[in-house]
Parts: structure tokens; sequence; C-alpha cells
């Protein structure tokens, strides 16, 4: 057999440095990689997100900001486009596309806050009723009624009054049953508003300055006396008149009986052709 000058010899057993020499390059070797049921290494992974072009016109973070800005004041994923001059189909594009986590976090958040959009809604229709149209045979519309929907009120009076309300459908309340606590006072509630006066408030002025404020509140006051603020009651705006054809000729249809019933009351013995 040819002796391999390149080939390292094998380490007696009688050289105890040549055994811990080779069981230490033992050690240096790199473990065998475990793959994964596809059969890739995890270890090789390196996840990137997938780069966007960069557009005058397409959603540039200013856009980004006033797309979330305004869909969480309205909740409308359609108005918030309009008001970014972006379509909604991009921004539901944008929204699953890869590296836009953060924009749909955003876009969560936002809908959550446009949730309190639809408690006011719901509070309006309850308070002042939804309109509903009147038709007539032919199709025309002649008026319009206003319609309460107790099952909203009641839904809405449970769902912020519970301790008071919660029980509503009973005879009688659970002995159990906590008592509603007390709630603040609106009176209170308005002082809450505006910070502590001081003790002194007139001596943090110089005395001119003083005087010239009384002058001032004492204007202000003779001019509320003398064109008091307008506190009517404000109505509902009213309906058009319909102007079909059809609902014009029978208007004039009634306005002529009703003529007609009022002249045979004065003169029985008129008749109108």
């Amino acid at each position: 057999m040819e002796h391999d000058p390149n080939r390292t010899p094998a380490p007696s057993s009688e050289d105890p440095r040549a055994l811990q020499r080779l069981d230490d390059d033992l050690d240096d070797d790199p473990e065998p990689p475990v793959f994964d049921a596809h059969g890739f290494d995890p270890a090789e992974f390196e996840w990137r997100p997938v780069p966007r072009k960069r557009r005058a016109d397409g959603w540039t973070i200013d856009k980004q900001r006033q797309f979330i800005e305004v869909l969480a004041d309205t909740g409308l994923v359609s108005a918030a486009c309009e008001a970014t001059d972006m379509s909604v189909q991009s921004a539901y594009r944008l929204r699953r596309a890869p590296g836009s986590e953060g924009f749909a976090r955003a876009w969560a958040a936002a809908t959550a806050a446009a949730v309190t959009r639809l408690v006011d809604v719901a509070f309006t229709r309850a308070i002042e009723g939804e309109e509903v149209p009147v038709f007539d045979r032919d199709g025309v519309r002649i008026g319009a009624k206003w319609r309460h929907n107790d099952r909203l009120l009641m839904f809405l009076i449970r769902a912020y009054q519970p301790e008071r309300f919660a029980h509503a459908h009973r005879d009688v309340r659970p002995p159990d049953a906590a008592l509603p606590a007390p709630e603040l006072p609106v009176v209170r509630a308005l002082e809450a508003l505006a910070p502590v006066p001081p003790a002194e408030p007139h001596t943090l002025l110089p005395p001119e300055r003083l005087a010239e404020e009384v002058l001032t509140a004492r204007a202000v006051a003779e001019a509320h006396n003398r064109y008091p603020v307008d506190e009517r009651e404000r109505y509902r705006r009213p309906t058009a008149p319909p102007s079909h054809p059809a609902a014009l000729d029978r208007s004039l249809a009634r306005q002529q009986r009703a003529a007609a019933r009022a002249a045979r009351a004065d003169d029985p013995g008129l008749t109108l052709d």
C-alpha cells in the first residue's frame, strides 16, 4: 500500500494529546440541520417585505394618514377614499399587501373609533324618529310621516343605563339587585369643565385694566338685554310640494271640491258646473 503524504496519520493510543485534538475537531463540526415539513432549513429563511414602487399619485404617507383620519370620523371607506382621491379597490389592496400590517392595524383602530358615530346615529333615530315617505295609489309621493322605533329606544336605554333598566321587563325588582348609583348633575358637570377661579380674581388685574373689563362687560350685558338671543323653536324643514302632474291635478280637484262644498254651505240652492 502506497503512502499518502497528505493523509493525516491516525493517532496512536500512546499519545493523549493527539486524541484530545481529535475530540476538539469533532466538537467543532456543525450539527445537521433540522428541515421543516417542506424540506427547507428554517435557519436559511429571511423575510423581506415586498417593495412598493413610489408614485406621485400613489399611497403616500400623508394620504395614508388622511385616509385613517377620515375613516375614524365617518366610518365609511368610500368617504375616506374620496377625501384622499384614491379608489376603494386600491385601499383594500394596500391593506392586504405584504408589509402593510401597520396600515391594517390603523384601519382596524379607525373602524373601532367610528363605532361612536353609529351610536350617535342610533340616538338621533330613537329621539327624532325616521322619516317615512307616503305615496298615493299612482306611486307619487304626497307627503311624509315620522316613525319612532321603540325597540331601538329600549335597547339604547338598557345599554347605557343597565343599572336602572336591566330589569324593565320584570314587574318586581329582584331583592339582590343593586340600586343605581346617583348620577352627576349637569350643573356639576358643567362646573367641572371650567377652571377653579381664584379666591379674589379682581386683585389679579391692575385697576385700569379692571375698570376697562367692567365697562366692557356692562356694554355686552346691555346689548344682550336690548337684542335678546332668538330662542324660537327650530322646526324641521318642510317637505317640498310634489311637482308630478298627476299630483297637481288631484290637488286642483281637491281644491275645487272644497270650494264647491263651501259654496253649497253658504247657498244650499246653488249648483256649480
